[in-house]
C-alpha cells in the first residue's frame, strides 16, 4: 500500500441526513446508492438484524470493481427499539407508521444506528470496524390530528420508526438522553473518531 496516497471516503447511502451530517464535519467524500434486501426475519434479534444489514451493505459495496484502489467505504443502518425487542424500520403504510406511533407515545423507546467502516487496499479489505451508537428518545402523548398532520407532510414514509426527529416530528419528543446525530442517522463524533484511528494506522503500516 501506498502510505502517501490518502483513501477517498465513501458513503454507502442515498440518505440526504447522512450526506449532511458529513459534510456538516468538513469531511470530502463520494456517495455510491446500495440496494439490499432489509426485511427483518421472524426471530432475528435488534442486534443481530442491524448488524447484518450493515455487513450485508458493506458486502455488496466491496464487490464494486470500479471502487477507487485506496478507500474506506461508510455504510449505515438505523432502527428504532422497544422495550420488549421489537425492532422498528421503516413504515410499509400509514396503518404500519400508526402502529408504530402508538406504541412510541408517551413513552421511551431507543434509536440504533449501526456503522461498519471498511477499508480497501488494491481490492482487498484490510481494516474493518463495526459501531452501534444508541439513544434513549422519550415522546410525548400522541393525538390522532398529530399523527395524521404528520403522515400527510410525506415525511414519515421512508424514516426508520416512521419519524424525522430533525424534521416534524421535533415537537413529539419529550427529552432525548445521547447522541442527537444518532437518531437524525448517523453518530458523527463516533464515526469521525473511528475514521481518523483508521487512517493514523494506515500511515503507521
Amino acid at each position: 500500500m501506498n502510505t502517501a496516497t490518502r483513501p477517498a471516503i465513501i458513503l454507502a447511502s442515498t440518505s440526504p441526513r447522512r450526506r449532511e451530517l458529513l459534510s456538516q464535519a468538513g469531511i470530502e467524500f463520494m456517495t455510491v446508492g446500495v440496494d439490499i434486501d432489509e426485511s427483518w426475519l421472524a426471530g432475528e434479534t435488534a442486534d443481530a438484524y442491524i448488524r447484518r444489514m450493515v455487513m450485508t451493505k458493506a458486502d455488496a459495496v466491496m464487490a464494486d470493481a470500479t471502487l477507487p484502489t485506496e478507500c474506506i467505504v461508510i455504510t449505515a443502518d438505523t432502527i428504532g427499539v422497544l422495550d420488549d425487542g421489537e425492532v422498528l424500520t421503516k413504515p410499509v403504510d400509514r396503518a404500519d407508521a400508526y402502529r408504530m406511533w402508538d406504541k412510541l407515545s408517551d413513552t421511551t423507546h431507543e434509536i440504533w444506528t449501526a456503522v461498519c467502516l471498511t477499508y480497501l487496499s488494491q481490492g482487498a479489505c484490510i481494516d474493518q470496524r463495526y459501531l452501534c451508537e444508541r439513544t434513549q428518545v422519550e415522546f410525548v402523548r400522541l393525538s390522532d390530528a398529530q399523527k395524521t398532520s404528520y403522515w400527510q407532510s410525506g415525511e414519515p414514509q421512508d424514516k426508520a420508526g416512521a419519524y424525522a426527529i430533525q424534521g416534524g416530528a421535533a415537537a413529539w419528543v419529550r427529552a432525548i438522553h445521547g447522541s442527537y446525530t444518532n437518531v437524525v442517522g448517523l453518530p458523527l463524533s463516533q464515526v469521525v473518531q473511528t475514521l481518523n484511528d483508521m487512517l493514523d494506522c494506515s500511515k503507521a503500516d
